[in-house]
């Protein structure tokens, strides 16, 4: 959510196969086996603990568990940006903002009743850019403890040189400051390491190329290209278009390779950023524990979106991998693959970093229009759909802990990059919105925890059917929101997907909803435009059909469709470009039916090949109609 503005103008917007097995179904065996490699990788705590034992994670009833000091086994309830918010000499009357010393005499009395608000909305955890400093005097509070360290963003990694002397030295004055101030007190949770790096590919390559040619960075991305293509130029210039340069030995002293349409050159730049990835989580790690050999070491607070390849690089030097979560609809629902393929390919708990939703009716005079984030028109809406995001990751035995984003507003008119949403549990006044505290008070995270697995539906037990309107209000949260996504979704056959596919019907269609993750990141090319070819390819295979269905999405361009009596939809991307929706309507005569009706049987392939071919997922399956 806090993309760095350069960042946010530049683009406009081991994998355990034992965890797959385990939760890619029901199965009584696959739960089995998941608790015993979970219980190996998580050694219960003992109980009671030492006072001075650190917080922990264990698995035990198939779940995954934050554990006290005190052996208090708990899922953490956070709040993000618990401070004072301006202060006197900040204030601007023409933006007001929350400022603490407008309604309490003094810090420490504004921390004390902070924690006493948060205690009693069953809030467990104080979260990243909070005053710790001023919380932390209040020595009897019950809460723990998670900073951002920002080791890798303040020193400038993976931008930078991370094989520099110098890089690597900031990074640990950056980490060693704060960690000594903070490693003693007993309700030191853990450590985020950095926030929203992004990890982009395209940015990465490119600056790398543009470092100077003594760079251990751009060395080592040169090994990679000699080693990827066996050290033959013709062999490299069927995936990257050179400029200035013509061999490899010019190529080792300066130039630039963009990426050639149509070739395999992503594959090479996604090997390349998971090297940068291995190099910045093992740096990290060492100088974590090289002040702290007790913390908890969360990992770096994806935004809303990951690249496969970093994070199975993190898994080695993380206790838990952290993400945002930007719910995909208003009502605070997000894909299953998402959480799914993270965890899957980590092996690691996960820690929501961020979860949040805004309401148009609010105190504050938020307009909500600065971001694509999801908004309602209620604070009753907004506390639903704060319930039903928090109830479904109660349910997902990998997640750990949730934190909201934030404790107040943001100003009437935004904050500095303009960002002006009602994500507050008070509004700028220090007035709590009671609908969304009294939502958070009445959950019993423990007992909800421990509720029996919760039974997933999909589309093999019967595809259901279609809304009124299945391709109408097809916009950022709003897009597919009235489609049964529980009992339409489809498995993937592959695995780790990228994508989520839904299926309904009416008499006269069926409807294909598909939403996937992909980045097309057109600072790949030369001319800074993604080629049509290198966008993502989504098919359709209808069994007995003459030919399949082929489309081009995302890219922030219309769709394109090979067959003229075929509806297809695919408004921009959410999160950055990242987040993709798409939806397509089958006529029954594409299946050689004059109408459908209940009870028929569809046989299909549905295949998706993302930007630049560098993910593919594939669902496969005989559905019947219900």
């Amino acid at each position: 959510m806090k993309i760095l503005p350069e960042l946010r103008r530049l683009f406009g917007r081991v994998a355990l196969a034992l965890w797959v097995l385990a939760w890619s179904g029901p199965s009584p065996v696959a739960a089995q086996l998941h608790q015993r490699a979970q219980a190996a990788l998580y050694p219960p705590t003992p109980v009671p603990a030492p006072a001075n034992r650190p917080f922990s994670i264990q698995w035990g009833n198939g779940n995954a568990w934050l554990v006290k000091p005190s052996g208090e086994r708990f899922f953490s309830l956070g709040v993000n940006c618990v401070d004072r918010g301006v202060s006197r000499k900040q204030f601007d009357q023409r933006n007001p903002a929350y400022a603490a010393w407008q309604h309490y005499p003094d810090a420490d009395h504004w921390a004390g009743a902070t924690l006493e608000r948060l205690k009693a909305w069953e809030f467990t955890t104080i979260g990243g850019w909070s005053d710790f400093h001023t919380l932390r005097q209040h020595r009897d509070s019950d809460v723990a403890f998670t900073p951002v360290l920002h080791i890798g963003s303040t020193a400038g990694a993976p931008w930078l040189d991370m094989w520099d002397p110098k890089i690597i030295g900031r990074m640990d004055q950056v980490a060693r400051a704060q960690i000594l101030a903070l490693r003693d007190d007993p309700r030191l949770l853990g450590y985020y390491s950095d926030n929203e790096i992004g990890w982009w590919n395209a940015a990465l390559f490119k600056r790398t190329l543009e470092q100077a040619s003594t760079s251990g960075q751009r060395r080592r991305l040169l090994q990679l290209l000699q080693e990827t293509y066996h050290g033959n130029w013709a062999e490299l210039v069927k995936d990257f278009e050179p400029e200035g340069v013509g061999s490899w030995e010019d190529l080792r002293q300066h130039g630039m390779l963009h990426l050639h349409a149509g070739g395999n050159g992503t594959h090479t730049t996604r090997q390349f950023l998971k090297l940068l990835a291995e190099r910045y989580y093992s740096l990290v790690h060492e100088i974590i524990r090289k002040y702290d050999q007790r913390a908890l070491i969360l990992g770096d607070r994806y935004q809303s979106f990951f690249y496969p390849e970093v994070a199975r690089a993190s898994a080695p030097f993380v206790d838990a991998v952290s993400t945002n979560l930007n719910a995909s609809w208003n009502e605070g629902t997000f894909p299953r693959f998402y959480l799914e393929t993270l965890h899957g390919l980590t092996g690691r708990p996960i820690l929501i970093s961020e979860f949040y939703m805004a309401a148009g009716e609010n105190r504050s005079g938020n307009k909500n229009d600065h971001g694509i984030f999801p908004v309602v028109r209620t604070q009753e809406e907004r506390a639903t759909g704060f319930r039903n995001t928090l109830h479904a990751l109660l349910r997902l035995p990998y997640v750990i802990g949730a934190d909201w984003f934030q404790y107040s507003d943001e100003p009437s008119h935004g904050r500095a990059d303009g960002e002006n949403f009602n994500f507050g549990l008070v509004d700028i006044h220090d007035r709590p919105y009671q609908e969304l505290v009294q939502a958070a008070s009445a959950f019993d995270l423990a007992a909800e925890r421990n509720q029996p697995a919760h039974m997933q539906h999909d589309a093999s037990q019967g595809v259901p059917r279609a809304p009124s309107d299945p391709l109408g209000q097809f916009r950022p949260t709003l897009a597919l929101k009235d489609w049964d996504r529980d009992r339409g979704f489809i498995s993937p056959n592959s695995p780790f997907p990228v994508a989520d596919l839904y299926l309904c019907w009416s008499e006269n269609a069926l409807y294909l909803g598909l939403y996937f993750q992909d980045l097309a990141e057109d600072e790949y090319y030369r001319k800074k435009i993604v080629p049509e070819g290198d966008r993502a390819a989504w098919t359709i295979a209808i069994h007995g059909a003459e030919k399949a269905i082929r489309s081009r999405i995302g890219a922030g361009r219309e769709p394109a469709i090979d067959e003229p009596g075929v509806r297809i939809v695919n408004p921009p991307g959410l999160n950055a470009g990242v987040g993709n929706v798409v939806a397509m309507e089958l006529p029954a005569k594409v299946f050689g039916k004059e109408q459908f009706q209940s009870g028929d049987r569809i046989d299909f392939t549905s295949t998706l090949v993302t930007h630049g071919q560098a993910y593919r997922v594939e669902w496969k399956g005989s559905f019947f109609l219900q």
